[in-house]
């Protein structure tokens, strides 16, 4: 319900509107899931380029071989998260929380790690960086 003031009204349909992202993205995502496990029989391949996932709720999402180049997951959960081969170029993961994702493959390239937490050399290790691949203190690239 929308409140008679201008400024009420609009606050009240970005609440709105945000909780539809988040019904929609997970609607995204257990397609993207049923397309991981049928090996791309059934569901549908993630693909959310440039997307704004800023804060995005994806604890434990399998995103294996998504498409998420140059998205915007800063302050995103993705703990646990399966991002194995996805693909990661020039996303910024600005103070995401990485605890215990599997990187395996993934492509970093461009991509922005500053100050993310819970983000280990092991994983580090596992994906594709370069020389563009911006790392939080302390972590070096492959």
């Amino acid at each position: 319900m929308y409140a008679k003031t201008g400024s009420r009204q609009v606050t009240a349909g970005l609440i709105l509107w945000s909780v539809d992202l988040k019904v929609i993205l997970k609607e995204v995502v257990a397609m993207h899931e049923k397309w991981v496990s049928s090996q791309g029989k059934e569901g549908k391949r993630m693909s959310l380029r440039n997307a704004l996932l800023q804060e995005a709720d994806l604890h434990g999402a399998n995103l294996q071989d998504a498409d998420l180049e140059g998205a915007h997951l800063s302050v995103a959960d993705l703990m646990k998260a399966n991002l194995r081969r996805a693909n990661l170029r020039n996303a910024d993961f600005w103070m995401a929380d990485l605890k215990d994702a599997n990187l395996q493959g993934a492509d970093l390239q461009g991509a922005n790690l500053t100050d993310v937490t819970n983000l280990t050399q092991k994983q580090i290790d596992s994906a594709i960086t370069s020389d563009t691949t911006v790392l939080p203190a302390g972590l070096r690239r492959n």
